[in-house]
């Protein structure tokens, strides 16, 4: 008899959710089947079965578990009885939508029929989840439930603002060749390359002339200085803010295709714990035409944040502004200016070598 037990999934939560249960009750299973959704302030993730066997849920849809819990057994298939007569199953018309799925279109007041337009086969917790944000600019005035993720993303928020004496210092930056780097790059890789993917590797290039940037604050006296950067950048596509990390110094075109595996990731909340942990700096991406200037937040424990506005027309040139918002316990701002000049030379001299 195999047992079913809750792993500990991340070190922020002391409890998660039962999102799904992806088999039966009393089904048969085999062997690294998917068996049931958990649902963190950060991730959704899968349990597998470890066996072949029948499996006996212990928890209902929607409960909340802790690290260690028992929530499922897999054990023997018993024997049936061929059915000599078996009635065909009739095909689905649309997508399939999940209890927990359908539980919060009923919770939120949503009609079921507005799934039909997506564009996947199961309909999960999470796609209704990205419905419902699309659905807020209706302006129906009902009350929206917040979901796990933001609530996370609200304490992360206030965490910072309450504990980080932060500053913020913004340079415009000339990115006129830094996106003809990024187009001649496109064409040659067939793969979308843009000023964000030139700017998280300009970051990285920096960790050794600037480690303090990357540093983790351990006491009011001491800080650590990491051996490789680990750069996150905010991802939202609509279904929630994601801050997935690029490990140590990636090239470009590698970069590139990290950025466009975490999109997909992020629509279909398809990331795990290890995409979002240790990082050790951060790069928030600020599309919008019109936006001239944003200040992110520091992520408690880490050292700075680095915002990157929609490149805007000035003249014969486009320009940026990259500001940094920083922890003033371990930076100072002459040093803030040095480090964004050094952006700005490295991003204005743009070659492939980055």
């Amino acid at each position: 008899m195999g047992e079913i037990r809750v792993p500990k999934l991340n070190n922020n939560d002391s409890e998660y959710t039962l999102l799904e249960w992806l088999a039966e009750d009393g089904a048969p299973v085999r062997r690294d089947d998917p068996l049931v959704t958990l649902e963190t302030s950060k991730t959704v993730d899968e349990l597998v079965s470890e066996q072949d066997g029948v499996l006996t849920q212990l928890l209902r849809t929607g409960a909340t578990c802790t690290p260690g819990q028992l929530i499922a057994r897999v054990g023997p298939v018993p024997a049936a009885e061929p059915d000599p007569d078996p009635e065909p199953v009739p095909a689905a018309d649309g997508p399939i939508i999940t209890a927990p799925a359908r539980a919060l279109l009923d919770e939120l007041g949503l009609d079921p029929a507005l799934v039909a337009g997506l564009d996947v086969k199961v309909v999960r917790r999470t796609d209704v989840e990205r419905l419902a944000a699309a659905e807020m600019s209706t302006g129906s005035g009902q009350p929206r439930t917040l979901s796990n993720h933001q609530r996370a993303v609200g304490r992360i928020v206030t965490l910072s603002h309450q504990t980080i004496p932060a500053g913020y210092t913004a340079i415009k930056v000339d990115v006129t060749p830094a996106l003809t780097t990024a187009r001649t790059l496109t064409r040659r890789l067939r793969r979308l390359v843009g000023l964000p993917d030139l700017l998280i590797a300009a970051v990285a290039r920096l960790h050794d002339d600037f480690p303090m940037f990357f540093a983790e604050l351990i006491d009011d006296r001491t800080v650590r200085i990491p051996d490789q950067p680990r750069v996150g950048v905010t991802i939202d596509m609509g279904t929630g803010l994601y801050v997935p990390v690029i490990r140590d110094r990636l090239a470009v075109p590698d970069i590139a295709e990290r950025l466009a595996e975490f999109r997909k990731l992020a629509q279909h909340g398809g990331f795990s714990e290890e995409h979002l942990t240790g990082g050790n700096i951060v790069v928030t991406l600020h599309h919008d035409a019109d936006i001239i200037m944003a200040i992110p937040i520091i992520f408690p424990g880490q050292a700075c944040a680095i915002a990157l506005t929609s490149p805007q027309p000035e003249g014969e040139r486009t320009v940026a502004a990259i500001g940094l918002a920083y922890d003033h316990r371990m930076i100072n701002g002459r040093e803030v200016v040095l480090f964004l000049q050094a952006l700005k030379e490295i991003l204005e001299r743009s070659s492939e070598g980055l």
